[in-house]
């Protein structure tokens, strides 16, 4: 039986009655429906089988080309048909929201079980930790075994991720709308626990939309990883090139017609500036060639394509979708983590507009810069600071942003313990790569940068130490203007430093001098004393 059509496959048109045909159909669709929502419902519970079976329908489920008509194919070329985007949406939404797949309520019994038990109960933590990998069993197979082997329905998961976050958005404005009203029209008395929770949901299938995406690591970069059609999960069809069939014009297509009105105004120009009449006869004859109205043009030649067929379509949607669950409150500090780094190396290196994740790593770097400012300092903010800075140094350093506080941030992280923690190594690739990969710091910022440093040497570890003071030597040869610091000769009576400033203007560093390298001489490790020397 084909639902779209609404009749048998062994009938013939003209047999039956009207009515008992559409009343067959009716019925087909709401058995269809409700077989779907019992699906989805087995999704949310967990049960990868029903995973499998629902992707199997949405395989064999295909829905008609919105604006395709036979005159825009070629001739002999079959329509196959999209993937049903209102079935996969739904898909989607069942598993960010399964308890099984990236559940954020294990995450909440995880904090009520350690508050319980003893903190010191190794298998109770073992236990979580379990329960917590068992999760990523449904992302897993949705990921390899659907998503990963087919083009368009990576092209239209970003799509769905989009829209839901869009949703979510939508809805979280609609609980604090009533919160706000609910108990007065003058606003005095909010219910903040029924904003908390719904901030608290949105936060968790964020970050399950957030992991979901992060396993699309594999999104086409040129339109090379598009042209075999197995690929697909149904084939593209094959359009016309002299129509304006597709409203999805290719980017593709888009510059190559940039690329030939280029060389329309070179050869007027050459035709122009020529004194010769072979020369004009040659330019008349390239403006010939690549007139739109002839058929040796670039534009008329090159065959159409659907947007999930366009390599820049891909790589727009994959990051619309990022920005889209970027905008929601609440992301785990966990998942933030991940994001970030994830962000730094691969989504800024394919998507077409990197400069504007700025905002995102600007609001990370401040949300993870107030422990670190404070009297304590955690592994997973000063972490999330460190992350932060580094996306914002990419960005500055590949795709020209202006971020004129960067170094002044950076310096708020040189704190006693950061050369304590485990992750050590990255903020001081971090320090080295921005320092001295830029020849035109002012004098008054690598001089605060070399005393704080110094600073810091006098209370780290031996490896932290040796590494700072490479570091500091480093920034003294690049930088002749701030050899005073350790040429200044006489008795200091008192250090004019200004430590606890985070404007390196104020520090007053070149005021001062490096009397901590006359400490670091005398350390009880001989490789430090011999590099402060």
């Amino acid at each position: 039986f084909d639902l779209n059509s609404g009749r048998s496959r062994s009938s013939n048109s003209g047999d039956g009655n009207n009515g008992a045909r559409s009343q067959w159909k009716t019925w087909l669709t709401t058995q269809h429906e409700t077989y779907m929502a019992h699906l989805i419902e087995a999704v949310v519970d967990g049960k990868t089988t029903a995973l499998r079976t629902y992707c199997g329908v949405l395989a064999s489920s295909p829905v008609d080309i919105i604006g395709l008509s036979s005159n825009n194919q070629k001739e002999g070329a079959n329509n196959n048909g999209m993937v049903s985007e209102r079935l996969l949406n739904k898909l989607i939404e069942a598993c960010v929201k399964s308890r099984r797949c990236l559940d954020m309520n294990a995450a909440k019994n995880t904090d009520s079980i350690k508050n319980k038990n003893n903190k010191n109960n190794p298998s109770q933590d073992e236990g979580i930790n379990a329960q917590l990998m068992m999760e990523e069993s449904m992302l897993t197979l949705l990921e390899s075994e659907f998503i990963r082997p087919h083009r368009d329905v990576q092209y239209f998961i970003c799509k769905g991720v989009r829209q839901i976050a869009f949703d979510l958005l939508q809805g979280l404005d609609q609980v604090r709308k009533r919160a706000g009203v609910s108990n007065g029209s003058d606003n005095k008395e909010v219910d903040h626990d029924a904003i908390a929770e719904a901030e608290a949901n949105v936060g968790s299938v964020a970050e399950n939309m957030c992991r979901l995406l992060m396993t699309m690591d594999y999104v086409p970069k040129n339109q090379t990883d598009l042209t075999d059609v197995t690929t697909f999960l149904y084939p593209p069809p094959i359009l016309s090139g002299n129509d304006d069939a597709s409203d999805d014009n290719s980017d593709d297509g888009a510059a190559e017609e940039e690329e030939s009105e280029e060389e329309e105004e070179f050869s007027d120009d050459a035709s122009e500036s020529s004194e010769d009449e072979e020369e004009s006869t040659t330019a008349s004859k390239k403006r010939k060639n690549h007139s739109p109205g002839t058929g040796s043009s670039k534009r008329t030649k090159k065959t159409k394509l659907i947007a999930w067929q366009q390599s820049y379509k891909h790589r727009n949607a994959h990051q619309e979708a990022w920005l889209s669950v970027l905008r929601l409150p609440n992301l785990p500090s966990r998942t933030q983590k991940r994001i970030l780094q994830h962000l730094s190396t691969y989504v800024l290196k394919i998507c077409p507009s990197p400069l504007r994740f700025a905002e995102y790593f600007t609001r990370s770097f401040q949300g993870g810069n107030n422990a670190v400012a404070g009297t304590t300092l955690t592994t997973n903010n000063s972490l999330t600071a460190i992350l932060s800075l580094h996306g914002l140094f990419i960005l500055m350093l590949d795709h020209q942003l202006e971020y004129p506080q960067f170094y002044n941030s950076l310096y708020t992280l040189l704190h006693p313990r950061i050369l304590y923690t485990k992750h050590r190594s990255r903020f001081l690739r971090l320090l080295s790569q921005a320092l001295l990969s830029n020849s035109m710091l002012p004098a008054y910022v690598v001089g605060s940068y070399c005393k704080k440093l110094c600073r810091l040497a006098l209370n780290g570890p031996p490896s932290g130490s040796l590494f700072v003071l490479a570091l500091v030597s480093n920034l003294l040869r690049k930088h002749g203007e701030c050899a005073c610091l350790i040429h200044r000769r006489g008795v200091i009576a008192e250090d004019v430093f200004v430590e606890e400033v985070d404007d390196l203007i104020k520090t007053r560093a070149l005021e001062s001098s490096l009397w901590e390298l006359v400490a670091l001489e005398k350390h009880y490790h001989p490789a430090i004393s011999t590099l402060a020397k």
